[in-house]
Parts: structure tokens; sequence; C-alpha cells
């Protein structure tokens, strides 16, 4: 029997309010499922009910559509999201978990099964896996930049449509495009409406160049310490493009590569259903 949605969830963490959709059987395989950037909960909702035998929370990530915002003095480093999963974990009283991540939510789920290799069972990753590397020599302009962003990024408005249907096709034409009916699905849960004006609901120091990134020796501790079970599917037209770096398997001998038709967001399109097929098979080795 496949899985459905239960209800809205509410944690916290560091003062931060998630908040989560609750999919499936209480008493199923445990999984928190963790969203691409600006996107929302919604992502997995084409591919979670071909799924059973399953517990899954997805999560509205800090700065994302219903969830609060980090304090004026944060960011959004991606590695403070570490701290938000193991958050959702305690407050379901989870002692070991499955991760499924997709894009910035896959490096964060590689991230928390690197950190704390022994509460997570396994690790399944759509279309990304690390951080894009910065070199030491970099350090300082990273910094200069992120500094400024922050500052930029707190004044500034998100863009407001005249229509939800004209916030749509903002996505559909975004940075990374998307079919209308995947957009669709996400702006349910991500616009809102303020004085007859839509918008995304995301803070826009989301934006911002992060204050800290990891070079390629501090990826690989993470990934070296990877002990579970984990799949990265890549999509053929996704932002891998068909190439993974060749330290992925050197670092994570045990990783499970497969190749996929499909764009970026493929869970959430045409090829929701063979993704959670795999993931099906995946979760309940």
């Amino acid at each position: 029997m496949s899985i459905e949605f239960i209800k809205e969830r509410f944690f916290e963490s560091s003062g931060v309010r998630l908040v989560a959709k609750e999919w499936g059987d209480p008493s199923g395989v445990p999984v928190i499922a963790l969203h691409g950037w600006l996107d929302n909960a919604n992502s997995f909702d084409q591919m979670l009910p071909h799924l059973n035998g399953m517990h899954v929370i997805a999560v509205d990530m800090a700065g994302h559509s219903q969830s609060g915002d980090r304090s004026e003095d944060s960011g959004y480093d991606i590695w403070q999201d570490i701290a938000d999963v193991l958050a959702v974990s305690e407050q379901m009283g989870w002692d070991r978990f499955a991760l499924l991540g997709h894009s910035r939510g896959a490096i964060v789920s590689a991230l928390v099964a690197g950190t704390f290799p022994e509460i997570v069972s396994q690790c399944l990753l759509i279309d990304s896996y690390f951080p894009i590397p910065n070199k030491p020599a970099n350090v300082a302009s990273q910094l200069a930049k992120a500094i400024t962003d922050r500052k930029r990024f707190q004044t500034i408005k998100p863009s407001a449509f005249n229509s939800f249907d004209d916030a749509v096709k903002a996505r559909v034409n975004g940075f990374v495009p998307l079919q209308k009916e995947a957009a669709t699905i996400l702006a349910q849960r991500g616009v809102v409406e303020i004085d007859g004006k839509f918008s995304w609901r995301n803070d826009q120091r989301l934006k911002a160049t992060s204050m800290v990134t990891f070079t390629k020796e501090q990826c690989e501790s993470f990934f070296a310490s990877i002990k579970c079970p984990i799949m990265l599917i890549q999509a053929q037209s996704g932002l891998l493009q068909g190439s993974i770096q060749p330290q992925l398997k050197e670092w994570v001998p045990h990783i499970e590569v497969v190749s996929m038709a499909g764009s970026h967001h493929l869970h959430l399109e045409n090829q929701a259903l063979q993704v959670a097929q795999k993931a099906q098979q995946f979760f309940l080795l």
C-alpha cells in the first residue's frame, strides 16, 4: 500500500521554526527528506505516493517556504542545516534514520551522513553530492563577498508578480528550468499573496555567497566517513551533466551511481515513478 500524506509537523532548531510534511506509516522506515535550493517540501509530492513501508518527514528547510528564517546575525552556510536535521530526528524520537536529498538537500544529506555516520541508515542523493570545493587562497575574497552579499540581500525584497501564474512562469524559466506542473506544485506551498501581489516565500539571504566553503580535502573528510549504503541518482540532463568527480569513488568506494534520463528535478517531473522505484529498492534492502 502506497504511503499517504498525514499532516503538517512542526519542529524547532536553535530558535528557528521548521515546518514539514509527514507521510506514511509510523512503523515504516524513518526517512528525512531534504529539498533543493529555493524549493520546498512539495518537491517530493510526485514520488512519495509511489513508495510504501516508509515514514517520511519532508522538511521545509530554514529560510524556505513555511519554515522560519535564521536570525539577522546568521546566514545560510550549508553546514548549518546539519544541526537542523538532527533536531528533527531527535524530536521525532529517531535514533537512526535514512536520508533522501535533492540538490542542496542532497549535499546536506551527505554531510550529515559523514558527520554522524552511526545514526544514518541509508543515504539517497538526487543529482548532487558535495559542495563545489574552494581553494584556501580564495578564503579572504570569499568572506568579503559574503559579507557584502548578506548586507545587500537583507534589504532586497522578493520579486512581486501580478498573479499566481506569473510567479509560476518565473520559476519555469528560472536558473534551473522546470516543467510547469512541477513549478506549480512548488508554488502551491512556496508562493504567498500580499496586498494583491504574489511572491515566492524564501529568505533573500539564501542567495548570498556562503561565509565559509569547504576545500577538497575537507569534502573528502566528510565523504570518507560515510559508512551507510549510499546511492546517487544522476540526471542525464541535470546539473552534473554526465560527469562525476573522480574523487567520489575514491572517497566512498561503496557508493552506487545510477544514471537516469531526465532533468535536475527528475523526481518531480516525468521520472518521478522511476526515481521512486529506485528509492523503494534502496530503502527496503
